[in-house]
């Protein structure tokens, strides 16, 4: 459970690095050229030295952001790529951590982790273009609004931690063969518990090779865990 997510971590963050640096420095030169500010060649005052410094300040800033966001949403898509991937194996952490902490045995039968598997490869993958979307409006209102940086940066760590969070806990709800529109009813109920998991998830993620190896599996059982101890006390 540990070794397979660096394998996969380390094959599709090197393809993905190198099939989308060219298109960064394209879409930084682009975005610079577009927003330049016009600067008449026979103008002579301090406004056109400020003109021309504005310019290459934007330059700068313009090409740091946009390979920020674009090396940021590989990295959001790598993630879930992982976690589409891994799903046979997390689905089995999370029904193994439930016999362990219930007693109630879950008989092993593959047609059913086949199930749980492609249910959460597609929770992954409808959670991965979600988290893009918002993510990809967060950062247009960032080139516009530079200022607003840091609070886009708290925005976009929050919005990953909904959805990996809600990634691991459906792993759960769909044992209790509960439908998507019931389990995301659920999730908003146990908010907290959802972006704590996923922010936990996403802070070790960020760890080398620990990270990998640990979070995805851990997160899943800690899923169970949660959702067994709620369950528990009502």
């Amino acid at each position: 459970m540990f070794g397979v997510p660096v394998l996969l971590w380390v094959a599709l963050a090197f393809g993905l690095y190198h099939a989308m640096d060219a298109l960064v420095d394209q879409v930084g030169l682009w975005a610079a050229g577009y927003l330049e500010i016009p600067v008449d060649a026979a103008e002579q005052s301090w406004w056109a030295d400020v003109k021309g410094w504005l310019n290459g300040a934007r330059e700068l800033l313009m090409a740091l952001i946009l390979k920020l966001a674009i090396g940021y949403l590989l990295f959001v898509a790598n993630k879930y790529i992982v976690l589409v991937l891994l799903s046979p194996l997390l689905a089995y952490a999370s029904e193994r951590a439930e016999e362990v902490l219930t007693g109630r045995e879950f008989p092993f039968s593959m047609g059913q982790l086949l199930k749980d598997a492609l249910r959460g490869a597609l929770i992954a993958i409808r959670n991965g273009f979600a988290e893009l979307a918002v993510s990809f409006l967060i950062w247009v209102l960032t080139l516009l609004v530079p200022l607003i940086s840091p609070i886009s940066f708290v925005l976009l760590f929050a919005v990953s931690a909904y959805f990996y969070g809600f990634s691991m806990f459906d792993y759960v709800y769909e044992r209790r063969r509960m439908r998507i529109r019931e389990t995301t009813r659920a999730m908003n109920q146990r908010l907290g518990a959802v972006l704590a998991n996923g922010a936990l998830f996403s802070l070790l993620m960020k760890l080398p090779l620990i990270g990998i190896m640990l979070a995805p599996a851990m997160a899943s059982v800690g899923a169970v865990i949660s959702t067994v101890e709620s369950e528990r006390d009502r």
